[in-house]
């Protein structure tokens, strides 16, 4: 039996490898740790998902405030 056409793999590759070049693009600016972290943001607020997007928010603004190092000891406590 022959396929035609791609299968939804071929689709979700091709899209990842564009993500990279786009990623690349971004990167080869030479932006600083305070851009990508202002990008990912901006393109949090893009996601149809607002609870995603609230997630990645308040991700980014703790990793933004130092405030992930407090984190790991919470984790550890016993």
């Amino acid at each position: 039996m022959k396929n035609y056409g791609k299968t939804k793999e071929d689709i979700k590759v091709e899209k990842s490898l564009r993500c990279r070049e786009i990623v690349k693009e971004i990167i080869d600016f030479g932006i600083d740790e305070y851009q990508k972290l202002s990008i990912i943001k901006l393109i949090a607020l893009e996601l149809e998902s607002n609870i995603n997007m609230k997630k990645i928010i308040n991700t980014v603004d703790e990793i933004a405030k130092n405030k992930t190092n407090t984190r790991k000891k919470e984790l550890i406590s016993v």
